[in-house]
């Protein structure tokens, strides 16, 4: 099982400045540790929900402060992205950092396309003809020519080559659209799924068993979990503090849909988006998660507790939807640095070594 870190790196009360420098502290520290992996996502445009236009560059600067740990792109918003630019920046990363590059790959908040100009009704469209431009320039020497609907490949060898042979390894996220899960399954590649933004159970279990079923013959699943994770000594402690979190971040999901549907209308916003906007909207304060996760629960895929209490309800997640890997979300919403490191070393002590024996 390897166990991965998650953050959407919102930036509420924050400069940018000090979010990056957090950031590089939890990725230094979680190398320490031994986590497996850190991930962040993309966004682009000033807002509180992320300050992270660049993840790929992020990893670089945080391979040169660290010796093992890898990066997952959680995600890398594919409709926007020409897919040459996309596979050479790819592969310079992840020689830059010895072959420690993970590719997460999805269709992207609403309001980060409207921000650029990509029309919501082609962005599923553009999803799939991107990774399938992205895996066919992995897997050539040359590209002569290739003419998709939105994009269009000429003369085209990749340089530099990336370290890991044929390429790094690539995640379709999928965190309510069936046919996300289904395509993920049907190209073969890994699945990313965000249980840690208040989805529900059997909705997370479904679409991944739409991918294992859609996985081509010979192809091996390759499943990242993501849970939110709270672990302290005291059970009161973790509970306050992974309700503040998760709550925190529930509130800044719904305030940046609100300014998609402002520019756009409501069709391509989380607000319509019902299984979203409901775990947002029950979520969006600390009572108002306490309480949802203690009467919902497993449903809702929030871990808070003592390590006791963490392992065996990370250990009913991984029974019933068995991934293969975990990605915690620890550092989330408004929750304060020094909260966020406890919580990443007593995991790592007394939570992973019982998940990984």
């Amino acid at each position: 099982m390897k166990i991965g870190l998650f953050t959407e790196f919102s930036y509420v009360g924050k400069s940018e400045r000090q979010a990056y420098a957090e950031i590089l502290e939890q990725i230094a520290l979680a190398d320490r540790l031994g986590y497996d992996f850190f991930s962040t996502t993309e966004s682009f445009g000033k807002d509180e929900f992320s300050c992270s236009p660049f993840p790929l560059g992020l990893y670089v600067a945080a391979a040169q402060h660290s010796q093992r740990i890898r990066f997952l792109t959680g995600i890398i918003s594919v409709p926007i992205h020409h897919p040459a630019i996309l596979a050479s920046q790819i592969a310079a990363a992840d020689l830059l950092t010895e072959g420690r590059i993970m590719v997460g790959l999805g269709r992207g908040h609403p309001w980060v396309l409207n921000r650029v100009g990509v029309d919501p009704a082609e962005s599923p469209a553009r999803f799939e003809e991107g990774i399938r431009m992205l895996v066919e320039i992995f897997g050539s020497t040359y590209i002569e020519n290739s003419q998709g609907t939105f994009w269009r490949i000429s003369d085209f060898k990749l340089s530099p080559s990336p370290l890991q042979e044929p390429h790094p390894a690539l995640y379709v996220a999928a965190a309510t659209t069936p046919d996300s899960a289904i395509f993920a399954g049907k190209i073969g590649q890994g699945l990313v799924q965000p249980g840690y933004l208040g989805i529900p159970l059997g909705l997370v279990r479904d679409l991944t068993s739409r991918y294992r079923q859609n996985l081509p013959r010979g192809r091996v699943s390759d499943v990242i979990l993501g849970i939110h994770l709270h672990v302290a000594r005291g059970r009161e402690e973790a509970v306050q503090n992974g309700a503040f979190a998760l709550a925190t971040q529930a509130q800044v999901f719904l305030r940046s849909s609100a300014n998609r549907q402002r520019l756009s209308g409501e069709n391509q916003a989380y607000a319509t988006k019902s299984e979203s906007r409901r775990a947002f909207e029950k979520l969006s304060e600390p009572e108002k998660a306490r309480r949802a996760v203690a009467e919902e629960s497993p449903n809702i895929m929030a871990v808070w507790g003592t390590p006791d209490d963490c392992l065996e309800r990370i250990n009913f997640y991984i029974d019933s939807i068995q991934p293969e890997q975990l990605m915690l979300n620890i550092a989330s919403g408004s929750l304060a640095q020094e909260k966020i490191l406890k919580s990443m070393r007593l995991c790592a002590e007394e939570v992973m070594p019982a998940l990984c024996a």
